[in-house]
């Protein structure tokens, strides 16, 4: 029997066999929402990899979290970082992937089909269907994952699956109905009735009501079939394997991810007695020269860069002139405050960030992005090591468009992604 609350404690004490039945429990799943989200097998084995890099990574944050719930939300973020990163790239879709069992030659075509539109929805609205008919999440669950209650969770649905069907008739996947009239203004409520008809979380009287409306209206009629149909392809389609090697490369990666931080908690154990001294000689050496009266002047607000002269086989540019300078900060950037504001520039991808951190902005075409994370010093801390482990160069900066509070509950990540 799998039990999400002993597997999480039993990883965390440390039993690498209790992370193995995790993957094993999840693996099948992750993988489709992957495969579903991007549409390549390649970028499905690589974002699974990375949604399991970050689930062993984080799973001492998952003790108030229902595990799948916890699980599915990780697997939404990496796939729409992972999708992000890939702006610019058209996605292939491999047309002996997909298929029904047991279906059709036509069934067969819509399944395939299906696949080809998701691609072509918003982040938010394939999401929500991926979630919802594919992963069988519940209302409530799929809302935990992104951040809605039930009610935006039906709202945003039922409007997925509007414009699912739309596209799939425009395709001609599926067939016109013959009275293709536009829907009368009552027909708009109804038509949201259908989505929860199809999920079967309709109410007695609505029920009732639709059944009536439809027996007169035989577009709303079709609308209902064309639902019903789109949702038993999702629900139903069949699931595509795992390459076989995946789950090793996932158990490895989490082993050396084990063994690494074994490694800096033994090294840590060595260091105290040093780190003591050497933080003591330091005060010592600024109490003599007057400096360490003015370390505690300066508030968050009044940190300035340092902007030392570059020199022989250093960075022609400091990333702060180019904050002051080049960079305009977005409105929706500036109008918040913030503890503290962290740039960092490098040519390095951030999964580790975009999973505990929020994109305010970016995408803009000028490499940069604009994170809020909570403040926590722990949180921040785990982040900028990161980055600065994969090479990423990182100062606190000053923007006399950015309001920076020592009262503000979350900071400011500003990454600059350069050319390698």
């Amino acid at each position: 029997m799998f039990d999400e609350n002993s597997i999480v404690d039993r990883i965390l004490s440390g039993d690498d066999s209790a992370f193995e039945r995790l993957v094993d429990r999840y693996e099948h799943k992750v993988y489709q929402y992957a495969l579903r989200f991007l549409g390549r097998q390649e970028d499905a084995c690589i974002a699974t990899e990375e949604i399991f890099y970050q689930i062993y990574r984080k799973i001492q944050t998952c003790t108030d979290t229902k595990l799948s719930t916890w699980v599915f939300r990780i697997a939404a973020n990496v796939c729409a970082e992972y999708q992000h990163r890939r702006r610019g790239s058209k996605s292939s879709v491999l047309s002996d992937v997909f298929h029904l069992r047991g279906s059709s030659e036509k069934e067969e075509d819509l399944n395939e089909g299906i696949q080809v539109i998701l691609l072509r929805l918003t982040r938010q609205q394939r999401e929500v269907l991926l979630l919802r008919d594919l992963c069988g999440l519940n209302d409530e669950e799929t809302g935990q994952v992104l951040g809605l209650d039930e009610n935006g969770v039906r709202q945003r649905l039922s409007r997925a699956r509007k414009n699912l069907r739309e596209l799939l008739l425009r395709q001609g996947i599926l067939e016109q109905p013959e009275d293709d009239t536009a829907p009368k203004q009552e027909c708009q409520h109804y038509r949201e009735l259908c989505s929860q008809y199809v999920d079967e979380c309709i109410s007695d009287p609505d029920k009732e009501a639709l059944l009536d409306h439809i027996q007169e209206c035989p577009a709303c009629a079709a609308y209902l079939a064309d639902l019903t149909r789109i949702g038993r392809s999702l629900t139903h389609m069949e699931e595509e394997a795992p390459p076989q090697e995946l789950r090793e490369k996932i158990i490895t990666a989490a082993r050396r991810q084990a063994e690494h931080v074994q490694q800096r908690r033994r090294r840590a154990a060595h260091w105290p007695l040093i780190a003591v001294l050497c933080f003591t000689a330091v005060m010592l050496a600024l109490l003599c020269n007057g400096t360490l009266g003015g370390l505690f002047v300066n508030s968050y607000h009044d940190v300035t860069v340092p902007r030392a002269e570059a020199g022989e086989g250093e960075r022609d540019r400091q990333i702060a002139p180019v904050l002051e300078e080049e960079i305009i900060i977005p409105d929706a950037v500036a109008s918040n405050s913030y503890a503290f504001v962290i740039a960092a520039e490098g040519n390095t991808n951030l999964p580790e960030l975009s999973a505990s951190a929020t994109l305010l902005a970016g995408d803009a075409g000028d490499g940069v992005e604009y994170y809020v994370v909570d403040n926590d010093l722990n949180l921040v801390q785990k982040l900028t090591d990161g980055m600065e482990s994969v090479g990423y160069e990182m100062e606190t900066v000053n923007n006399n468009r950015l309001v920076i509070s020592s009262s503000a509950s979350q900071g400011l990540f500003i990454v600059i992604h350069r050319d390698s």
